[in-house]
C-alpha cells in the first residue's frame, strides 16, 4: 500500500434523484451539461450502474458501506446508518486522509417521524425496546440530520467525525427549503431568509400552483447548489497539502420540489420538453397490478405535494421537466466551478473524480412522477462517471451496483477492502459482474408497519424480474427488446422457463449477499 503522501486525492460528486438519461453524455439531447459531458469524455462511463434500493437513505448507506440494505440495516427511509458501520471514509481517515463532506448526506433520519416497527410476533415476547437487539440507533448522536433539530437553532448539530468525515457542512432537505449548516449560512447573508424560501414566495405564483414546482426567490449565489460548491472549493483551498484528501460534494437537487434559481428557472421552456415514450401507458390503467401497488400511487394522487408517487398530466410534467433540467444545468455549472478550483490548485493530475446519483425518478414514465412504486429503469439506473488521470477514457457496459462503489473507491486509492464489504472493484479487469439485486421494503410499511409490501428485483443482462411479497404477481421484461417496459411477460407461458431461471438466480444472489461479517470475524 502506498504511503499517504503519495496516494491520490478523491473527489466524489453526488446528485439526488438524477436518472442516467438526464445527462448529455448519456444521450439526452435537451438538457445542457457541458462540464459533466467533458468529464465523461475523460472518464470511465458506466452505462449499466444500478441502485440496490430505489430510495435515498438506504442506497446512500449502501454506497458508503459497500453493504446491501439488509446487511447494514438501513432497509428503508427512517432507519439511520449505525455509527458502528465501517464506511469508506472511516477507512481512509484512519490511513491519514483528510476527509470532508459537504451537502446532503441523509445517513440519518431527517424527520422526527419514527421508523416503522412491526409488532412482536409470538407469545411471551417483550416490547420492541427491550428485545435482544442492542443497536437501536437512537440518542443525540443520531439526531444530526433532524430537520426539526436545526430549525430555529444556531448550534451545530453534527458530532465529528461523522461516519468517518472529519469536516461536515450539511444540507438537510430539498429545493430551496434546505436547513442544516446551509440554513445557518444563508441567514448570515440576508436579513430575512424566510422571505425568499418556499412556494409562498415564488416569483411566479402561477407556477407555484402546480405540485412540487415553484420559481424560488433565493438568488443563484445563495441557493443550496452554490453553497455546496462554495464549501467544496473552500475545503480544497484550505486542505493540508502534505496529506491526500477525500471530499464528497453532494447536491440536494434535482430532487423534488423543483425550484431552480434565477436564470435556471427559465433556461428551458415547458413547451419544448418531450414526453417519455411510456407516458400514456399509465400505471393506474394496468389491470395486472396488485391492489397494494395501486394504493401507493392512489396515495400520491390524493396528495401530490408529499413523497408518494403520483400520476401527472402532460402540461404539469413539461413544467416539471423544464425546472428539473434547470436544476441539473445549475448543478453542472457549480461542478465546473469545483473542477476549476482543482485545476487552479494544481490537483488535476493527482485527483480521481467520481460522479454518481443515489437513485432516479419516474419523471413521466408510465404517466407518473417521483419514486417508491414500480422498479422501472428510471428509478434503478443512475449515472456513474469515474475519472482517473492514469486511466484511458471508455464506456463500459459492465453491470455494477451501489455495493461495488466503496470497494472500488478504496482499491483505487491503494486501500484494502474491510471484511464485510460485499461488492468488488468495478474498474479491475478481474471484476466479475453479477446480477444486480434490488431490495425494497415497500411503501406500505409507512402507513402499516405490519404490511408485507416488500419487493425484490434482479437485473440480469437484458432481463429485469421483480417479485412482490405475499403475491403471485411479478414483472418480467426484456430490456433490450422492450426498453420502455411496456409488455410484462410474467404471466405468459412461453416465458415460464426464463422466469424460473431468473427466480433461481435471484435466490442465489440473495444467498451470496447474506451477512457473513460475524462468521468471517470468528474465523480470523
Amino acid at each position: 500500500m502506498a504511503e499517504p503522501s503519495s496516494r491520490p486525492n478523491m473527489l466524489v460528486i453526488m446528485c439526488d434523484q438524477l436518472r442516467a438519461d438526464q445527462l448529455g453524455c448519456y444521450g439526452n439531447t435537451v438538457v445542457r451539461t457541458p462540464h459533466l459531458d467533458h468529464l465523461a469524455s475523460r472518464s470511465t462511463q458506466f452505462d449499466h450502474f444500478y441502485v440496490n434500493n430505489p430510495l435515498c437513505q438506504p442506497n446512500r448507506a449502501t454506497l458508503m458501506t459497500g453493504q446491501m440494505p439488509s446487511v447494514n440495516g438501513v432497509r428503508q427511509n427512517g432507519i439511520p446508518l449505525s455509527l458502528q458501520s465501517v464506511t469508506y471514509a472511516e477507512v481512509l481517515r484512519q490511513q491519514g486522509y483528510q476527509t470532508g463532506y459537504v451537502g446532503k448526506a441523509h445517513l440519518q433520519n431527517v424527520t422526527s417521524i419514527p421508523a416503522p416497527k412491526r409488532q412482536p410476533w409470538g407469545l411471551g415476547q417483550q416490547p420492541i425496546e427491550t428485545q435482544s437487539r442492542r443497536d437501536q440507533r437512537q440518542g443525540a448522536d443520531y439526531q444530526c440530520e433532524s430537520r426539526d433539530g436545526w430549525l430555529g437553532d444556531s448550534q451545530d448539530k453534527v458530532t465529528l467525525p461523522y461516519y468517518g468525515f472529519e469536516k461536515a457542512a450539511l444540507c438537510v432537505g430539498h429545493g430551496d427549503q434546505v436547513v442544516g449548516h446551509y440554513r445557518h449560512w444563508i441567514e448570515q447573508q440576508v436579513v430575512d431568509a424566510n422571505a425568499l424560501i418556499g412556494p409562498g414566495n415564488s416569483l411566479d405564483p402561477s407556477v407555484a400552483q402546480k405540485p412540487q414546482c415553484w420559481h424560488t426567490a433565493v438568488p443563484e449565489h445563495l441557493y443550496p447548489s452554490a453553497y455546496v460548491a462554495k464549501q467544496a472549493k473552500d475545503f480544497i483551498r484550505n486542505r493540508q497539502s502534505e496529506q491526500p484528501f477525500l471530499l464528497v460534494a453532494s447536491f440536494p437537487d434535482p430532487h423534488h420540489p423543483f425550484t431552480p434559481p434565477g436564470q435556471y428557472a427559465h433556461m428551458y421552456k415547458p413547451e419544448d420538453m418531450p414526453l417519455p415514450a411510456s407516458f400514456d401507458h399509465k400505471v393506474k390503467h394496468r389491470t395486472d397490478l396488485p391492489e397494494a401497488l395501486l394504493a401507493t400511487y392512489a396515495k400520491g394522487d390524493a396528495d401530490p405535494n408529499k413523497y408518494w408517487p403520483f400520476h401527472i398530466d402532460a402540461e404539469h410534467l413539461r413544467q416539471v421537466l423544464a425546472l428539473c433540467y434547470g436544476a441539473i444545468s445549475n448543478i453542472d455549472y457549480q461542478i465546473g466551478q469545483i473542477l476549476a478550483t482543482l485545476k487552479a490548485e494544481g490537483l488535476s493530475d493527482s485527483t480521481q473524480i467520481v460522479f454518481v446519483s443515489d437513485h432516479g425518478d419516474y419523471m413521466g414514465d408510465h404517466g407518473t412522477l417521483l419514486k417508491s412504486g414500480l422498479h422501472s429503469q428510471g428509478v434503478l439506473r443512475v449515472p456513474l462517471l469515474w475519472f482517473d488521470p492514469n486511466r484511458s477514457a471508455s464506456v463500459t457496459h459492465t453491470q455494477a451496483s451501489a455495493i461495488d462503489f466503496a470497494p472500488t473507491l478504496l482499491q483505487q486509492l491503494g486501500s484494502k477492502v474491510p471484511v464485510g464489504m460485499q461488492g468488488g472493484n468495478m474498474l479491475s479487469c478481474k471484476f466479475s459482474a453479477a446480477p444486480i439485486l434490488v431490495e425494497d421494503a415497500g411503501v406500505g410499511i409507512y402507513t402499516d408497519p405490519d404490511q408485507r409490501s416488500a419487493q425484490l428485483t434482479l437485473v440480469d443482462g437484458p432481463w429485469r424480474i421483480t417479485m412482490l411479497e405475499g403475491a403471485e404477481w411479478g414483472e418480467l421484461y426484456h430490456l433490450e427488446e422492450d426498453p420502455n417496459e411496456l409488455s410484462n411477460l410474467w404471466g405468459l407461458p412461453n416465458y415460464g422457463s426464463v422466469k424460473a431461471k431468473l427466480m433461481f438466480r435471484l435466490a442465489q444472489r440473495q444467498l451470496a449477499l447474506r451477512d457473513l461479517t460475524l462468521s468471517a470475524s470468528a474465523q480470523a
